[in-house]
Parts: C-alpha cells; structure tokens; sequence
C-alpha cells in the first residue's frame, strides 16, 4: 500500500502545488460556511468573481509571463492608463465600442515594445516592465492629474446587468430587487479570457514552447533554442498577450468603478503575481496550470469576503494572510522543485542511490518538506479563524457604540424640503452624520447626540448639478436597490434619500462588500466632494 501510494506521489508530484491551492481553498470556504450564514447563500461563491473580474484577466496575462520565466511589473501601470483614455475620450463623445479596440491595441503596443527590449536586447524582464509602468502612469498624469468620470450608458449597461443563474435565481423575484444567484458581464468577460488562456497555454504549439522556455535559470530557454523553438517570437508575443490583458484588466476595471484616474490599481501587479504563486505557477517559469492561478484569486477574493463578514478586523489583514499563503506555497514549490531534483538524479544513475540507502517514502525530504509546510497553512488557517476572533473581538477593538440610523428623521427632512437627505454612519469613531441639501444651496447637518447642528451653504447651481449626477448614475432606477450587512470595523452604513423632478427614492447601503450597486460608490464620492471638505466638528 505504502509503495502503490509512494509511485503514485512519484508520478504526480508536478501536480501537488495546484492540489495544496485547490485543497485551501475548500478548506477556508467550508471554514466560512460554517461560521457565517452569509456564506451559506449561493450568491457568496459568485462574489468571489464579481469582487475581482479584472483581477482574473491580469493574472492570465501574469501566468503567461511568469511560465515563460519573466516578469510583468507594467500590469497596474497599463491598467491606469486604460482607464484614463477611456473616461477622457467618453467625455469627448466618443462611443464606448470605438474606444474598446483602441485601449485593446495601446495595452498590446506597450507589451509588444517591452518584449521587443526584453528578447533583442537582453534587458531584464523586472526592469523594462517597471519601466513600462511607470511610463504608462507618467502618460495617465498628463492626459489628467483629477480622477475623470465616467457617465456613459453602455458602462452602466455592462457594469450593472446582473445575469442570473439559472436554478438559482427567480426572474420574477428579481422585479423585487430579489436577485438570487447572479454575475455581471465583466465576470462573463473575465471567464472568456481565461478559457481562452487556458487553451492556448495547454493546447497550443505556442503554450508547449512557452512551457519548454521557463524554468532552469534560464538554462531550459537555452535548450528550446538548441531544439529549434521559435524563442524570441514567442516571447515577444508573450508580452504582447500580456498587455492585451492588462488593457482588458483596465476596461473591466473602469466599468466596475466608473472613473479613470492615473493611481488607480496601484499595486496591482503584486496582487497579479501573488495569485499566481498561490496558485502554484513557479516564479521560476515552466511549471504551473491556469486553474491554478484561477483558484489563486478566488483565495484573495475569498479572504476579503470573510474579513467582511468576521465584521472585527482591518482590510489591512488581507495582505497579510496573503503574503502569509504566499510563503507556504513557495515552500510546496521549493519540495516539489527538490523532488524533482531527486528524482533527476536517480534516472541518471539508474536508481542505485534508492537502492543504497533505501528508504521509506515517508522519509523522504519532499515529503518531509510537505508535512512541514501542511502543518504551516494549518496552524495560519487556525490562527486566522479561530485565534484572531478572540485575540481582536470587536468589543475591544471599538472604542464606542455604533449608533442607530435615523430613517424616520431622513424622511421627516424629505418631506421637509430637502431634495438630498445623505446619512453616513460608523467607522472606527461610529460617525453618524445626517445631511438635509435643500434647493436653495442651504444644507444641515445633524451629528446626533449632544454635538450642535451646523449649516453650509452650497450655490444652487451646485445642488442641481449634484442631483443631476445622481440621476445619471441611475439612482431612480431599477439598477439602484437596497443592501444591508454587517458592517466591518472600518465600514459605513449609507443612506441616500433624492428627490429630482418629482421622484424620491431611499437607496441604503454598506461599504465593505460587493453586493452593493456598483455605481452607488462613486456617487457618494460625489455627495462626499461637496460635502465632507467644508464640514468641520
């Protein structure tokens, strides 16, 4: 038995970081569906797409690169500027589909140069695409230094249409604002991509070539010029793919916020390679599976959905348990490499080392080295799960009460005459902020308890404006629902009453989460530029 599951390990040992990554993943999801009734509903599995579609797509490009054995640095920096050109020539008039191909061909521009210096004149992969990065946010800072929004009724269309899934999902419910199971077109899109990835990297002579070039410290690229393998073709057109998906990333991105600014996606990148290393792709090159890497950003999506829902512990703890996950895997990809390595040797000598020192499979160094690095993600899962709770609970970490909201003084303000009535409530401080926008440019804020009520003045101009805007993100319609969760030790609650030409709506919501409109948050970033600036306390 122990022989059979020894040649077994022996035969699939290439396939032990993307089963450690799979294994994870299982392991914290039923970890959170356990602990969280949130987690429970269909629509969590699915968050774990719509949190980061443009993710998916710059780490497809990422694993190409890495596979190859480069390095891609330029991602956030091509993103941005993606983002910058395409809001700027919205703003121009210009139709979202012409400027799709556009952004399409300056992603593939960017990549196509970089591989150009990287294959003919031998710079290194690290510096020519930090180059590259910081070239495209020079470029972003000179078409705009001001985040540009974006108003455009194709980006809502693509941004805010939920599909529903079937079986899991009532399409008559969903009149109700009752959705059900549901992705987004930048999730369908995303998916395209990386099936598309994954064709040409398993399926294709290019993928085996790209294969056959990373890994070996260079010695293998080496090897595949000695057998004939269009090298530098291929790695030009590596590069090229992989700011085409950068450009992708950045579209998917701008519709998901709704604005192009030139420090949008900052560290993207880094996000990018860590999903491929917790994927098990080797940052060696040549080794590695696109499901993998798939998997790889579901765990960062993962691992932000349970921070939001535990409710007690900072954003901050996300880079955290990844650089942690991060560690672990490059272990399993270092037993696996010295496996490899022993298993090299044997076949060159014929296997007489095994006969000399017969050992147990059990014995073995990568099995030892695996039990080892097991034993690590266990005790950092058990720590994030279990230990943390009780280390960090919110009744120590929160030095006062979260107030209630006041949904019956909003409405006594909007029958009032107020045509914008904004309550922002919570944070580490519990805030609780009640503004009335009146026609006429008079604004009031109410911060409860003992503190006085305070007056602004705006000009009526800039409340008409204001409203205006809000209905352009599609506030008074049915893309504009109500969401409720527990809100995270740095979240805030949001309620929005408007009322513009004879129409009112209430529309609440709680940052921290993604089952929220995704165009609500860049209005608030509009009531808040008007706001917040002029409020003293």
């Amino acid at each position: 038995m122990k022989t059979t599951m020894a040649a077994a390990l022996e035969r699939n040992r290439k396939f032990l970081p993307v089963a450690s990554t799979a294994a994870l993943f299982l392991l914290v999801y039923m970890g959170g569906f356990a602990s969280f009734s949130g987690m429970r509903e269909p629509q969590a599995f699915f968050n774990l797409f719509d949190f980061a579609p443009f993710l998916i797509v710059a780490t497809v490009g990422e694993s190409f690169v890495i596979i190859s054995g480069g390095i891609d640095l330029s991602v956030s920096g091509i993103l941005a500027l993606t983002t910058v050109v395409a809001a700027s020539l919205l703003n121009m008039g210009w139709s979202a589909w012409t400027i799709f191909p556009l952004v399409l061909l300056l992603g593939m521009l960017f990549g196509f140069v970089m591989g150009l210096f990287i294959t003919y004149l031998k710079v290194q992969p690290f510096i020519a695409t930090l180059a590259g990065m910081w070239l495209a946010r020079g470029l972003c800072y000179m078409i705009s230094d001001a985040e540009v929004r974006i108003h455009d009724s194709t980006y809502t269309t693509l941004g805010q249409t939920k599909i529903l899934i079937p079986g899991l999902a009532d399409p008559a419910a969903a009149k109700h604002q009752d959705f059900g199971a549901y992705i987004t077109y930048l999730v369908v899109a995303a998916m395209a991509v990386f099936v598309f990835g994954l064709f040409v990297a398993h399926l294709t002579k290019f993928g085996r070539t790209m294969y056959a070039m990373g890994g070996g410290n260079g010695a293998n690229e080496v090897s595949a010029r000695l057998m004939g393998l269009p090298v530098n073709r291929t790695k030009v057109l590596v590069y090229t793919f992989a700011g085409f998906c950068s450009a992708v990333s950045g579209i998917l991105y701008s519709i998901y916020v709704m604005s192009g600014r030139g420090n949008h996606g900052s560290g993207f990148e880094l996000t990018a390679i860590a999903a491929c290393v917790i994927g098990g792709i080797a940052l060696t090159g040549g080794e590695g599976y696109l499901i993998g890497a798939l998997v790889g950003v579901l765990i960062t999506s993962l691992i932000t959905l349970l921070i939001t829902y535990q409710g007690n512990l900072s954003s901050y703890w996300v880079y955290i348990v990844i650089g942690a996950l991060m560690l672990v895997f490059i272990g399993i990809q270092g037993a696996v490499a010295a496996w490899n390595a022993a298993a090299i040797g044997r076949a060159r000598y014929g296997g007489h080392a095994i006969r000399r020192v017969r050992r147990a499979w059990y014995q073995t160094r990568a099995v030892r080295a695996a039990v080892v690095v097991g034993a690590i993600a266990l005790v950092g899962l058990f720590t994030f799960s279990v230990v943390l709770p009780f280390v960090f609970p919110s009744t120590q970490t929160r030095a006062c009460d979260l107030k209630p909201m006041r949904p019956d003084e909003a409405k006594a303000l909007s029958d009032g005459g107020a045509v914008l009535v904004y309550e922002r409530n919570g944070g580490r401080t519990c805030i609780d902020e009640l503004y009335a926008v009146y026609a006429d440019g008079r604004v009031t804020v109410d911060y409860a308890g003992d503190q006085p009520k305070k007056e602004m003045k705006l000009t009526p101009e800039q409340v008409t404006k204001l409203l205006e805007t809000i209905s352009g993100y599609g506030f008074f319609t049915d893309n504009f629902y109500t969401t409720h969760h527990a809100p995270c030790m740095d979240c805030f609650q949001y309620s929005t009453t408007a009322t513009y030409k004879n129409v009112t709506k209430t529309v609440d919501a709680v940052d921290g989460g993604a089952d929220a409109p995704s165009a609500y948050w860049p209005m608030t970033g509009e009531i808040a530029a008007l706001l917040y600036p002029t409020t003293t306390k």
